[in-house]
């Protein structure tokens, strides 16, 4: 009884030693500043990049081809894996040194923090933007594998949180919409068919579009069987005054469908084009801006919400 005592006594003593220890080599650590390089290091790997695509995906089957999958990110699966990075170096014999484990431990508490806080300015710093706030809750996205993402370099995306997309605002129109901040959003590789995506936050909603260099003039109907063009516009009627542009509530279908060149189905009159736009809103004419305005179509999008089993 008297050993078994003992023992838990020099075992609660070495414990309370190897603590006061940590705790002072946390203060002295804490007034050194973490150097640039590392922190950036460490950040990049709490967001995943260098970690192999099967870690991520174990299995082809968890990501056929045309799907998408959401996650949230472990924060103990993130720590652990940093824990081993930074062991390297850490054991060079058969045993353990026992008196950097205190370091070791007041080192990483130190360090993890800063490198969460990084997190953001990476993707900040590519394009050179002031950085999002660090993230102070859970880190969430996506994986897509689809041949878009090979055909369609440079998609652009907005992930929303559940009770704050578009849809809840055109329900509701007191519910703001907000967009989740993006900490990574690549391309797994050259010519690669997937993209992953990490928000600060629970990604619920996540709309994805073409390049918002692809804008262009657009038709609502465009047929031409044989060379005969049958189009139809959707014009967005406009009155003018004093200034003041008042829009009409509902479209209006103009047949354009005249408005080709004879011989060139694919070739539109634009003048011609202009002036049924123009006749249509019962004025003369209509100059570059109003003609933007009723010819402009907006980028393909397409929305994947989380949960959703159609």
């Amino acid at each position: 009884m008297a050993d078994r005592f003992q023992a838990k006594t020099n075992f609660l003593a070495a414990v309370g030693t190897a603590l006061a220890s940590q705790s002072r080599i946390s203060a002295q650590i804490a007034q050194r500043p973490l150097p640039q390089p590392l922190q950036d290091w460490l950040a990049r790997l709490r967001l995943l990049k260098g970690v192999p695509f099967g870690y991520l995906v174990p299995d082809e089957r968890m990501l056929p081809p045309e799907s998408i999958r959401f996650f949230t990110l472990d924060q103990g699966w993130v720590e652990t894996m940093v824990d081993g990075a930074m062991s390297i170096g850490r054991t060079l014999g058969d045993k353990p040194d026992m008196a950097l484990i205190p370091l070791e431990a007041a080192a990483f508490a130190h360090s993890a923090p800063l490198a969460l806080a990084v997190t953001p300015r990476l993707r900040a710093l590519a394009l050179g933007v002031t950085p999002a706030p660090a993230p102070s809750g859970p880190i969430t996205g996506f994986v897509l594998r689809s041949k878009v993402v090979s055909d369609t370099p440079g998609m652009g995306v907005n992930v929303y949180p559940q009770g704050h997309t578009p849809a809840d605002h055109d329900k509701d129109p007191t519910v703001d919409i907000q967009l989740l901040d993006i900490l990574r959003y690549e391309t797994l590789g050259d010519a690669s068919d997937v993209v992953i995506c990490l928000v600060a936050g629970e990604a619920y909603r996540v709309d994805i579009h073409q390049p918002p260099e692809q804008l262009h003039y657009g038709l609502d109907v465009y047929e031409a069987p044989g060379g005969t063009v049958t189009a139809t516009k959707k014009v967005h009627t406009f009155t003018i005054a004093d200034g003041k542009v008042t829009l009409a509530p509902d479209f209006v279908a103009v047949d354009v469908s005249a408005d080709f060149r004879p011989g060139g189905a694919r070739v539109a009159k634009m003048a011609a084009l202009g002036q049924s736009i123009a006749t249509t809103n019962k004025i003369a004419a209509v100059d570059a801006a109003e003609m933007g305005f009723e010819m402009v179509e907006g980028v393909g999008m397409v929305s994947f919400i989380k949960g959703y089993k159609p």
